[in-house]
């Protein structure tokens, strides 16, 4: 590029910046910025298209059409050259438009005189955001330095575009409808809030380079911090062994040390862009490679590229103060598209109303976790971030999986009374007091809580909860990169004892893996996690973690009862397996003089091959849980975490209730105690399915304790065990409604809401 030219281009971009920095209205600064583009290109019209919600593009800014086609020109997603422009993600140069077979003529624009078009896309994130158009009434050809010149310009206006001032103008103007999304029920609840999203681009304060020297050598600076802050990340020592994880962070760090990248980001810079820019441009070149590769190799290094990109754009602006985490607005309902059970645990608690995210099960850990924190979430819910704006009113109504944006005021007031109405719901359990439940026919049915985090066992105890039926050791510690060492898990388990008070509490020991594993465990990438390397596996094959865990969980219960669980076991052997690395830290506490009294051995079935093995395992402990949510996703071959598997099986079906009652005949004849602690046991019509099986301990959600509660206080147990011999013969995909209706003749108060 000729350094005129360069030159030429610098004014230009200054120009702009300064029209939408002055002192005016939204309206009168964009329009200013395209009448300097038209001046500086030479060109009749220059028009601005930003792209709505629902993908259609609206004309926002003119010079050179009628102005009064502004808000009213609208085309379609993928609509005329500008749709031609935004779907490829490519400047598109036409000589004779009004022959092209792509030209989608509006009259109201006055467009009729002029002949010529060239396009270029604003693209972030890997999309395009709207379209940059210069159009001329002679005849000619577009040279490549005019297609280059439109598409700088073009990256500018899209970082102008994500600007607030100007995102609320064209919101304001477009005036976007009220809509609704459907999804999967994470975690019950209503929630009214604003949307936020999670992530969002950094915004770029400065967007053109005053001096290039300058921002070379900020982008150097950048690219310093960058790899030093990915050295202290990779040296992990806990990741120094050898296997393919290592060779995977080599390449990833050999990817960062790649001087190609940055010499595209060094051109960025000498036609007139800030570092931040360019390297804005290379992610975003990035993603739009990536969405269109076939090569599984390359996609992962063009994932590689987006990371590293997004990396530098971060180290980049915190030389000005510009990095850091965006706080959540009060009342917020964040959009994601998915979030892992750890990035749930880092949200602002306190702003945080909801979760709305496009994928995500209701068995996911994620759902676990939302529900454990008592946060209404839902997950599958499609494109729901293309339809939402930061600061838009959103009803949040998880129980019934559906999301409301921009709701009318009649509709909003109605949900706030329906979150009044909850509140009165949860009053009317008071009947139930304090006394351990009973059915009708005089069987007794503990109800117990599931817990991960202290939260959750205030939780439970402000619940009435009998006994704490499953803590969660990992979920405390999932926001940090490192295992906890002994003395913090002592710590957290005391505390836990303290809050729960003389209730008995099952400690599960360490269930990581899949969606909850630390970084000091991460290794190759799986196919299937869920069925990889986690929970008791990794346990065995690092004795001394396991070990270190279970001498903290008897230090804390010293001189007490210590109940301990082990997840995920595969066969009988694998139990007696932990059982001796029981016995040796159990042996080192009492040689440190803090040892339990007591001590209960227990697993949760999470698999079908400890299913048929029976009464073999469970004579091996002194009590069992069944865990639904794995083991029914493991008989069902159907990923709980995948969003089109989440309403391929339903627990209240005859395979699920016929696998149920072996287990619990399996227990009666081995004479240990049985509990159901997944997710299952917290559906008020699967308890009563659970109890007509035989189930007589129930391990919740805290929230689900009072309705669980309730539909034991009402329930024949001796009819739902009729009942259920009835569904396992049934050939119809579930027996819910047929349970429903049991519910409804029997007077059973069924609380799908809490």
């Amino acid at each position: 590029m000729e350094g005129g030219e360069q030159t030429g281009w610098r004014h230009m971009l200054r120009a702009v910046r300064d029209a939408v920095a002055m002192d005016a209205t939204a309206a009168d600064r964009l329009n200013r910025a395209v009448a300097v583009i038209a001046d500086a290109l030479t060109a009749d019209v220059c028009s601005l298209y930003l792209q709505q919600r629902d993908g259609a593009m609206i004309l926002a800014a003119t010079h050179g059409l009628r102005p009064d086609a502004v808000f009213r020109t609208r085309l379609s997603g993928g609509e005329g050259l500008v749709g031609v422009a935004a779907a490829s993600h490519r400047p598109v140069a036409i000589r004779d438009v009004h022959t092209h077979e792509g030209f989608a003529y509006r009259p109201e624009t006055g467009e009729d005189p002029y002949s010529t078009f060239l396009g270029a896309p604003l693209l972030r994130g890997g999309a395009a955001v709207g379209v940059l158009v210069i159009q001329h009434a002679q005849d000619r050809s577009y040279s490549g330095d005019d297609i280059e010149a439109v598409a700088i310009v073009a990256a500018l206006m899209a970082e102008v575009a994500a600007d607030p001032d100007f995102a609320a103008f064209v919101a304001a103007g477009a005036a976007a409808p009220a809509a609704r999304l459907t999804g999967a029920r994470l975690s019950p609840g209503l929630a009214i809030g604003v949307a936020a999203l999670r992530d969002p681009p950094l915004p770029i304060q400065r967007m053109v380079a005053e001096d290039e020297s300058e921002e070379l050598r900020r982008l150097a600076q950048g690219v310093d911090r960058m790899r030093s802050e990915l050295d202290t990340l990779l040296d992990d020592p806990s990741l120094d062994h050898a296997g393919e994880h290592r060779d995977i962070l080599d390449a990833f760090r050999l990817a960062a040390s790649d001087d190609v990248w940055i010499r595209r980001i060094r051109a960025g810079i000498a036609n007139g862009m800030t570092a931040e820019v360019a390297a804005r441009r290379v992610q975003t070149e990035a993603r739009i490679r990536m969405r269109r590769a076939q090569s599984a190799y390359l996609r992962d290094r063009l994932a590689d590229m987006d990371d590293l990109a997004g990396r530098l754009v971060r180290a980049i602006a915190a030389q000005a103060g510009d990095g850091g985490m965006h706080a959540l607005p009060p009342n917020a309902i964040l959009f994601a598209h998915a979030l892992g059970p750890a990035e749930v645990l880092e949200l602002d608690r306190d702003a945080l109303s909801g979760l709305v995210l496009e994928e995500g099960s209701t068995s996911s850990h994620v759902a676990v976790v939302a529900r454990a924190l008592d946060i209404p979430a839902i997950g599958g819910a499609g494109n729901a971030l293309a339809g939402v704006q930061p600061g838009d009113p959103i009803v949040l109504d998880a129980d019934r999986g559906q999301v409301l944006l921009r709701p009318a005021n009649q509709v909003m007031a109605s949900f706030e009374s329906a979150v009044a109405a909850k509140a009165a719901r949860k009053a009317s359990y008071a009947f139930l007091g304090d006394a351990p439940s009973r059915t009708r026919d005089g069987e007794g049915i503990a109800v117990l809580a599931n817990a991960g985090l202290l939260l959750d066992v205030e939780s439970a105890v402000a619940e009435g909860a009998e006994e704490i039926g499953l803590f969660r050791t990992e979920l405390s510690f999932l926001g940090r990169a490192g295992l906890p060492t002994a003395e913090e898990q002592i710590a957290l388990y005391r505390e836990v004892r303290d809050i729960a008070g003389d209730r008995a509490i099952a400690f599960r020991t360490f269930d990581h893996g899949g969606d909850k594993t630390p970084a000091s465990l991460a290794g190759a990438r799986e196919n299937n996690p869920a069925l990889g390397w986690r929970a008791l596996r990794i346990a065995l094959d690092m004795p001394e973690t396991l070990r270190s865990q279970l001498y903290a969980l008897a230090v804390a219960a010293s001189d007490g009862q210590l109940d301990v669980m082990f997840p995920m076991a595969a066969e009988a052997a694998e139990i007696s397996a932990a059982r001796a690395i029981l016995r040796g830290a159990l042996e080192q506490a009492e040689a440190d003089g803090a040892a339990p009294a007591k001590v209960r051995v227990g697993v949760a079935i999470e698999t079908p091959s400890l299913v048929w093995q029976g009464e073999t395992a469970l004579r091996r402990v002194d009590f069992a849980t069944i865990g639904t949510n794995d083991l029914l996703q493991f008989a069902f071959a159907a990923d709980r975490d995948g969003v089109r598997m989440s309403d391929r099986y339903d627990a209240l079906s005859a395979p699920a209730l016929a696998m149920l009652r072996h287990v619990v005949q399996s227990a009666k004849r081995a004479n240990t105690p049985l509990s159901v602690c997944g997710e299952m046991a917290s559906d008020p019509l699967a308890a009563i399915a659970l109890i007509g099986l035989g189930v007589r301990r129930l391990s919740v959600a805290p929230a689900a304790v009072k309705p669980i509660r309730a539909v034991a206080a009402n329930i024949d147990a001796a009819e739902a065990a009729v009942l259920t011999e009835e569904l396992i013969g049934s050939e119809e995909h579930s027996v819910r409604d047929q349970v429903r209706d049991f519910a409804e003749s029997a007077d059973i108060p069924i609380d799908e809401q809490y």
